[in-house]
């Protein structure tokens, strides 16, 4: 069988193998070298999870579960439904999965247009977040960066050029193939530890 986004969103919606566990064996495939579509979502959401079980530190900051915060461009109608498709994914299996032994949960949030650092802060701090997905073009603002940094919040997002702007983690798709992206200062700076093992399954990037 030949294993790819296509053959995995088969896969969960039939039932015929575990979405999650033909989502992990994605990490054992060689990345491919031109950069095409953004994943499909539920892909993207069973790597995603699975990616964060890599980092020894994801708990350093959440309370009594991990609040994933999915994030969109305000105004930016694909990214909303990306968004809320990702927590809906988070909400099919959080009674079933777990990071590090803590439960997890999904918040969709919209990033507006007119930024403010110190309420964004306040949000993020407000709501326990963990771990900040960008979707499509809400990693347009260094600023949101600057904050993960800050609040020491793990950042992921869905498109090949997040993490040459400051993403710790990509997860996008080239050639039909899920690959990993990763921004090492970032993932420092944020004070994550993935484990060496999780690296060499990704690409690295400056």
């Amino acid at each position: 069988m030949n294993i790819n986004s296509k053959n995995i969103r088969a896969a969960c919606a039939n039932g015929r193998v575990c979405c999650w566990l033909a989502a992990a064996l994605l990490f054992i495939l060689p990345p491919a070298s031109r950069a095409d579509d953004a994943l499909p979502p539920d892909v993207f959401t069973a790597i995603m999870l699975k990616s964060q079980n890599y980092d020894r530190n994801i708990t350093r900051i959440a309370k009594d579960k991990v609040v994933i915060g999915i994030v969109y461009a305000s105004g930016d109608d694909e990214g909303k439904d990306f968004a809320s498709a990702v927590n809906g994914d988070i909400d099919k299996v959080k009674g079933a999965f777990a990071l590090k032994g803590k439960a997890v949960e999904g918040k969709v949030m919209s990033l507006e247009k007119s930024f403010d650092r110190k309420k964004f802060e306040e949000q993020l701090s407000e709501n326990n977040i963990s771990v900040l997905v960008l979707v499509h073009n809400a990693s347009s603002n260094k600023e949101v960066f600057e904050t993960t940094r800050a609040l020491q919040i793990n950042s992921i997002c869905n498109d090949p050029a997040c993490p040459g702007k400051g993403v710790g983690l990509g997860i996008v798709q080239r050639d039909n193939k899920p690959l990993m992206l990763v921004n090492l200062s970032s993932m420092k700076a944020e004070g994550s530890d993935y484990s060496a093992n999780f690296l060499t399954l990704a690409e690295q990037v400056e």
